[in-house]
């Protein structure tokens, strides 16, 4: 330990004496290491496991049920029609099921003296949603019948039409009809949204209204997602009964014996459906985890991996550029480091200080990265604003950037120090 504050105050004093020089150094690092903290961030936020707990388990509904025989409809879709949903919701097989699709309405809580509407965006789905999802209750709980005016409310709405209250049993007009609260939502940043990765959705926060499908489809709440059809439609209720495809679907399957029956129960369905002449198609229903969905819709943007590559690369030129000036102080001060072997330092004793001297250097460089690394971040999210409220330096991060801004200093100052220990002393004495 005496060694060690010897070695500390030798070292503060020569960052003192060399205070530009090691400046320098450490902002060089420091940039680096900035940079690939931003990208890191936001690459390790969109590559996130929605739901950890069991995203083994949970699988998007992707069938084979198109009427026609078009070559861009030959594989499965993730999106089906009104029929197809009731099936899969028919199913006793799956531990939890839901349906969905999104739309967008204007809504009022209905004893507000003010006539002013706010938009929100609508998840019309069924009660297994929220078991599917782990969706946290703040308040009350889900509706139970299919055609019920009755909804459940996000945190973020609750907050703006109650200021957070328990708004269970208040009403809300929602287009111009009442509609009762049965449950509100906790704060609930659920990202990727796996329930919705297509059309670029996966970032997007989660809804403020969830309601019964099936009242939705009544009320004439428009379908604002993709949708397909081989068949025209006057309405959102006129979709039931034909070829418009745009319901979306998802089940917990908690057993490899549970995805069997469930496969082979969509299989039938489909075949079923052949025999009966209403489409053509080879029977190819597939089921997808929530990661394999996420990677199949590639949540994860490229520009963002080939971003981190590159700052990746720009971090290893900025730890030889700061190698090459490390090299270039311990070449000027090679008498200082001759005169100390010849009054009996070692080669160890040399090597353990300078190692004391990058330490330090390593820990003012970590602390200027993490504040570089949230400048660039924010720089960044102005390219990808959908990551806005999911990009954040957490404690994960700020470890993963202290222990890189503390090895990174280390790499750059071990050939150096590898030359200091090296020299002749007669040599450079002379």
């Amino acid at each position: 330990m005496e060694m060690f504050s010897y070695y500390l105050k030798l070292s503060v004093r020569n960052l003192q004496r060399n205070w530009l020089f090691f400046s320098l150094m450490t902002l060089t690092l420091a940039v680096g290491v900035g940079v690939l903290l931003a990208n890191v961030t936001i690459l390790k936020s969109m590559a996130n496991d929605p739901i950890p707990q069991k995203s083994s388990r949970v699988f998007s509904v992707n069938l084979s049920t198109w009427p026609n025989s078009p070559s861009n409809h030959e594989q499965p879709m993730h999106i089906m029609r009104h029929s197809d949903a009731r099936h899969i919701l028919a199913s006793d097989i799956p531990t939890h099921k839901m349906v969905h699709y999104q739309s967008w309405v204007y809504t009022r809580d209905i004893n507000s003296t003010s006539l002013a509407r706010v938009g929100a965006s609508v998840r019309a789905t069924t009660p297994g949603f929220f078991g599917l999802t782990d969706a946290p209750f703040a308040y009350g709980g889900s509706w139970t019948q299919a055609n019920a005016q009755e909804v459940v409310i996000g945190e973020d709405l609750n907050q703006q039409l109650y200021h957070g209250a328990n708004s269970v049993g208040n009403n809300i007009e929602i287009d111009g009809k009442p509609f009762t609260i049965v449950g509100v939502l906790k704060k609930w940043n659920l990202k990727p949204l796996f329930y919705h990765a297509t059309e670029q959705q996966a970032f997007n926060k989660t809804d403020d209204i969830f309601a019964p499908i099936e009242t939705a489809l009544t009320n004439e709440w428009g379908i604002n997602a993709r949708s397909s059809s081989t068949q025209s439609f006057s309405s959102p209720s006129d979709t039931r009964g034909k070829d418009v495809f745009y319901i979306q679907a998802f089940v917990q399957l908690d057993t490899k014996q549970q995805q069997d029956n469930f496969q082979n129960y969509l299989d039938s369905y489909s075949q079923s459906l052949k025999d009966a002449g209403q489409h053509p198609l080879d029977i190819n229903n597939k089921l997808f985890d929530v990661n394999t969905w996420l990677k199949r819709n590639e949540v994860v943007d490229q520009r963002i991996v080939a971003f981190a590559l590159a700052t990746v690369l720009f971090l290893t030129v900025c730890v030889f550029n700061a190698s090459s000036l490390l090299l270039a102080r311990y070449h000027g001060a090679k008498f200082e480091t001759a005169l100390r072997r010849a009054v009996g330092a070692s080669r160890r004793e040399i090597f353990y200080q300078g190692t004391v001297e990058s330490l330090i250097i390593g820990i003012v460089c970590a602390a200027l990265a993490m504040i570089l690394g949230w400048v660039f971040l924010k720089l960044s999210i102005n390219v990808f604003p959908h990551l806005e409220d999911v990009a954040q330096i957490d404690g994960e991060m700020l470890v993963i950037g202290v222990t890189i801004a503390l090895l990174t200093t280390f790499i750059s100052a071990l050939y150096p120090l590898l030359r200091a220990c090296s020299i002749k002393v007669l040599t450079d004495l002379k």
